[in-house]
């Protein structure tokens, strides 16, 4: 009976941690949203408050984590921290040097570090799932960034029918997740607004999947660099930027 409450104990240890984790990880992730996508514009008073705000969360999720909690190697949770570590730190040099594209360079090394770190560990968590469709997103609108019907190559073409079955494959594993979305920071009250972005990336990709189809290069041209701000919008709906801008 002893060791029946203590093993039961334990696991409710162990659960109450693993959602703390998981809470501390929305945290970071509500911080790291707007400064990554602020980077993206204009250097502007924004640009370094949302820095500040990313570095005053990052400096207290290592200090809560110093070693790796349960479920993750020491090795990848050390690694990840030093990933992550530098990436920050090269993006506050940047923006301090006037070049916030450059910072928002190095501030997509932190997505790409934390996927590793978790999908590494078997750790189940829905932003990874954006991730994962993000890699195939950039290649779709990378090809047909600046193109028109007329300047579309076949090798263009041939480059967005490669990335689809990718992009397909993540964003249907993307939608399975929809039912957290208030587990990673979003109210309830913008559940309908979310699930509409959704619905707007479902149908470019449908749209897109089609023109590829009838070979209508225009209409390749114009989905393929569409499937980038529609994913750009859902991702801003995961981001605390009322921190940011003191709302």
């Amino acid at each position: 009976m002893l060791k029946t409450i203590i093993a039961i104990a334990g696991l409710a240890v162990a659960s109450a941690a693993a959602a703390d984790l998981h809470e501390d990880m929305v945290k970071l992730d509500r911080a790291y949203i707007p400064a990554l996508v602020i980077t993206n514009q204009p250097l502007s008073p924004t640009t370094r408050r949302s820095m500040e705000l990313l570095r005053e969360e990052w400096n207290g999720y290592r200090a809560r984590y110093p070693k790796a909690p349960a479920g993750f190697t020491e090795a990848s949770w050390t690694k990840a921290d030093k990933a992550i570590e530098s990436s920050i730190a090269d993006a506050e040099a940047s923006v301090k040097a006037g070049k916030p594209t450059v910072a928002h360079e190095a501030l997509e090394r932190v997505r790409d570090a934390q996927y590793v770190l978790r999908r590494g560990n078997g750790v189940s968590y829905w932003m990874d799932d954006f991730t994962a469709f993000h890699a195939a997103m950039e290649e779709i609108a990378g090809a047909a960034s600046g193109k028109n019907a007329g300047t579309l190559t076949d090798g263009d073409v041939t480059s967005i029918r490669a990335a689809m079955p990718q992009a397909q494959r993540t964003w249907q594993a993307l939608l399975a997740g929809r039912g957290e979305s208030a587990r990673y920071g979003v109210p309830a009250g913008q559940a309908e607004a979310l699930q509409r972005q959704l619905d707007v990336q479902t149908q470019t990709l449908a749209d897109l999947t089609a023109a590829l189809e009838r070979g209508d290069r225009a209409e390749i041209a114009t989905k393929a660099v569409a499937t980038k701000p529609a994913f750009s919008k859902l991702m801003q709906m995961f981001g605390d930027f009322a921190a940011v801008r003191g709302g």
